[in-house]
């Protein structure tokens, strides 16, 4: 069973931490609403606002985040309208080779007017040891291509994911698969603050087996895909072929447990990157070769 550590954040502005953060374990983080109250407002009779938590693992700099407050509906007419909010706890993974998670929190709420409020320590954010099994990086890691400027406000993350999939059709009746096709599968959503004809938006993959050991490596394009409210660039597709087999045929493969990129975007004659080393985990291929897919943890970060 997988350790799990909970923070609590307390509305008298105290910490407690109850359990040991480890790596490849859970952190839960609890907060206290009284803490950042004036980011909430009602429009039209609903209420809004919402408290964000943000973890950074280092030494990465990967970024998770979830909402700590859940809704409140009415129940009465009009029914699902949120009349209020209560505390949420927020549950994540800890990195296999994460040594510290860097803490803080913004609640806001957007109408015709924005208001921001920040729980950060006065900018220092709370900071948290983490330990356990000794930290795990793979030697051949995705390196930092040389002449990009780190620039989180130029180009970051919004969303990724990744599933490992046995794609062997299935029998027309619904039969059992006979078969195995085992393809990882990898989603890459990039925010960038501005775009031009001819900006170009990339991602530098390695896929790594159990051991950490380097089985595929690739560059990958990222079509434009902001055709809405922001600009965006956006990779959905194979990034690893695994194992196949059929009756009396076998082609195997090494089994891919660890997915990591490098995003860069190349802007007026400029190569920009968000400096985050992102790194997604996968299941064993046993495991999904019995289901249809497997997704490994996925996450959004704001942009």
């Amino acid at each position: 069973m997988k350790s799990k550590a909970t923070i609590q954040f307390l509305g008298d502005w105290r910490e407690f931490q109850h359990g040991m953060i480890e790596r490849s374990g859970r952190l839960k983080v609890e907060y206290d609403m009284h803490r950042l109250p004036h980011c909430f407002t009602t429009w039209h009779g609903a209420g809004l606002g919402d408290i964000t938590a943000y973890i950074r693992f280092h030494p990465r700099g990967e970024v998770v985040s979830g909402s700590v407050i859940a809704p409140v509906r009415n129940q009465e007419s009009p029914p699902g309208m949120i009349i209020g909010h209560v505390p949420a706890p927020f549950e994540t993974a800890v990195p296999d080779d994460a040594a510290q998670a860097e803490i803080w929190f913004h609640n806001f709420y957007q109408t015709s007017t924005r208001c921001d409020a920040w729980d950060s320590r006065f900018g220092s954010n709370y900071w948290f040891e983490i330990d356990g099994a000794p930290a795990r990086a793979p030697m051949q890691p995705v390196a930092y291509r040389s002449g990009a400027i780190t620039s989180p406000e130029t180009v970051n993350v919004l969303e990724h994911s990744a599933v490992k999939v046995n794609v062997f059709p299935p029998l027309p009746e619904g039969g059992p698969r006979q078969g195995t096709d085992l393809q990882t599968i990898l989603k890459v959503t990039a925010w960038v603050r501005e775009t031009t004809l001819g900006a170009n938006a990339w991602i530098d993959v390695h896929t790594f087996d159990d051991g950490d050991k380097l089985i595929h490596s690739e560059t990958l394009t990222l079509p434009y895909s902001g055709f809405g409210p922001v600009f965006s660039y956006e990779f959905s597709g194979k990034v690893y072929q695994g194992s196949t087999a059929t009756p009396g045929s076998v082609q195997p493969r090494p089994d891919a447990r660890k997915i990591q990129y490098r995003l860069y975007y190349d802007i007026n004659y400029q190569v920009f990157t968000d400096g985050i080393l992102h790194q997604l985990h996968l299941p064993e291929d046993a495991d999904t070769s019995a289901h249809s897919a497997h997704s490994a943890h996925s996450h959004k970060t704001p942009h």
